[in-house]
């Protein structure tokens, strides 16, 4: 995980849709410790299906890592962007 996230001064529902994004990358999933899961794209409907909130805060949550430099999203699909990119409030 990137603890940096929590020194950008981001909301709660923020803070949460990156780590829901991240959880979802499976960047520390080891294929060599058996397991089977494939990577896909990370789509706004995936993310929306599992986000517990409202829709309308996963909206400013997307839009608030967007402005901060963590996020990029083309057609659809999110991308986390490398910590150099990111921008403190």
């Amino acid at each position: 995980m990137a603890v940096s996230i929590f020194d950008l001064g981001l909301s709660v529902e923020a803070n949460s849709l990156f780590l829901l994004i991240e959880g979802m990358q499976g960047s520390k999933i080891d294929p060599e410790k058996n397991c089977k899961a494939a990577a896909t794209d990370i789509t706004y409907a995936a993310c929306l299906a599992k986000w517990s909130g409202e829709e309308n805060d996963f909206l400013v949550a997307m839009k608030e890592l967007i402005d901060a430099g963590v996020l990029a999203e083309e057609d659809s699909v999110f991308r986390i962007l490398a910590v150099d990119n990111w921008k403190k409030k």
